[in-house]
This record gives structure tokens, sequence and C-alpha cells, in this order.
């Protein structure tokens, strides 16, 4: 009887042996395909950050290293010169220009969530001939260059006083974001069903508590983008910096850096040392707001 039994399930093993060799290849080509799509990426993200990377080594490399027609790609320790950052403090007013960056980043972004979050909310809930009129006419302001708005903005902030005022440098970048902003909010509020504020209203929700309890919450992905977006906008603003900050007091980083470029020499070690002290508060910021990207997108995955 055992054997019997024994005969009767070897077609069983000889079968299985059969589809494991059979699925042998596809799983290496899997693999392969796998690795590829692994080196594809790791070659885009070295040649994406090699730029950061070479300001950051000559920020540290002595002038005379850099000035060679063969420059080292990897510098040796013994060739480093940790001063550079002394220096550019000692020089110059960093800490001043990075607060005022500070301020204005911050200015701007709160300024800008506080009018583009009902302006995509209202784009959002409005028809669909009047939304998309809306939005376009937004939009019309970033297609035109900002060389020619701020030819208009200097006259009117020089009439209003603003000029040289870190605050009327808040309303003018906001001015900027809002349009795009707000038509980046409406496309997340599109995707909220309005059947989660009606039935929020039918609770005893008004729409404005409905709007701040429910809808902005499950929105907090693209508020996150939208905050992210002006972020960047914000602090590496250099045009409208340049033009209506007039004393070197009030300029901000990017102004600051620029400044050592002067008609006869440039301050490589200096302007990149400035450079890699301005990228750090923006990897700051994308780790603070990182959390609220992945909250975001949990809360609307559990309401959904």
């Amino acid at each position: 009887m055992s054997a019997q039994l024994s005969a009767r399930a070897r077609p069983g093993t000889a079968q299985r042996q059969t589809l494991a060799r059979a699925s042998r290849p596809g799983l290496s080509r899997l693999a392969r395909r796998g690795y590829f799509w692994l080196f594809i990426a790791i070659l885009v993200t070295i040649v994406l950050l090699f730029p950061l990377y070479w300001m950051a080594v000559t920020s540290v490399t002595p002038i005379t290293d850099l000035l060679t027609l063969h420059p080292r790609i990897i510098p040796g320790l013994g060739h480093l010169e940790l001063g550079n950052y002394g220096a550019t403090f000692r020089t110059y007013p960093v800490f001043s220009w990075l607060g005022n960056s500070a301020l204005i980043t911050v200015g701007t972004v709160v300024l800008s969530l506080a009018v583009s979050i009902p302006a995509g909310y209202a784009l959002s809930r409005m028809g669909a001939r009047g939304a998309t009129a809306a939005g376009l006419l937004m939009l019309i302001t970033r297609v035109i260059p900002g060389t020619l708005l701020v030819i208009p903005f200097f006259a009117m902030f020089s009439d209003l006083h603003l000029l040289n005022s870190l605050y009327g440098l808040i309303l003018a970048d906001t001015s900027i974001i809002v349009p795009f902003a707000g038509w980046l909010l409406k496309g997340f509020f599109d995707s909220i069903p309005r059947e989660i504020e009606q039935a929020a209203m039918v609770d005893g929700c008004s729409q404005w508590t409905a709007f701040v309890k429910v809808v902005v919450p499950l929105a907090s992905p693209g508020i996150g983008a939208t905050a992210i977006y002006a972020v960047i906008l914000g602090w590496s603003d250099y045009l409208f910096s340049k033009t209506l900050l007039l004393d070197p007091t009030h300029w901000t980083i990017t102004v600051g850096a620029a400044s050592l470029i002067s008609d006869l020499t440039v301050n490589w070690s200096g302007l990149m040392a400035m450079g890699v002290i301005s990228v750090v508060p923006m990897i700051v910021a994308f780790i603070v707001l990182e959390p609220f990207l992945v909250s975001g997108m949990a809360a609307g995955s559990v309401v959904g």
C-alpha cells in the first residue's frame, strides 16, 4: 500500500520540479529588470546630486586648486580648507541675510496659503465654465516674465513707501505664488467628493465648519505640496529681492551671495560656501513638511 502511494506521489513531485525549473528563468528576468532600473535610478541620482557635491567640494577647496585645467573630483583630505566658512561669516553679514530670507519665506508661505486655499476651494466648487475662466485668468500672471512685472511693482511700492521693506517683498512674492498655488490646490479639492461635505452639513456643520474640519484635513497633501512650492520660490527669489531691497542690511541670502561676484573677480570658495549654507534650510523645510504629506495621504485613505 505504501509503495502504491509513493508511486502515485511521484508525478506530483515531478510536476513541482518542472514548475520550479520553469519559473526560474522568469524570476531571473525579473531580477535582471530590477537591477537594471536600480542602476538607472542610482545613475540619475548621481547626476542630479553632482552639482550639490561639487558646490560642497568647491567651498572647502583652495582657490589655487580650483583654477587649474584638471581640478580634482575627489580632493584629498590634506587639500581641504574649512576656513572658507569662517572667513565667509566674518566678512559678510550671513546671519542677517539668512534671517531676512527666513522671515520673507515664512511670511510668503503663510500669506500664500491663506489666500490660495480658499481660492482653490472656490475654483473647485464653482461651475465648470466659471472655474476654467477664473483659473486661466489667474495663470496668465505666471506666463508674464518677472522682468516685466518688477518695474510696475517698483513704481507701485515707491508710491506706497514699501521699497526696501521685507513686508513689501512678501506681498510681491505672494502675488507671484498665489495664481499657480490656487490652481494646484483646485486639483486636490476636485478629488474630494462633495458628498463628504454634505454629510458633515447634515450632521450640523456649517459650510465653513465643514470646509475647515473636513475638507482641509483631506487636502493636506496638496497643502503640503503647495507649501513646499511657496518655500522654494520665496527662499530662492532673486529678481524681486534685488530690485525692491536697496539697503544691503535688508538683502536676502540670494542677493548677498550674488554680491560676491564682482566685475573683475569671483570669490568662488566664499560663493560656494554661502551656497551650501543656503541649501541647509531647504533640506530642513522638506524634513518638516514631509510628515504633513504622509499624514494627509493616510487620512484620505482612511476616509475613503
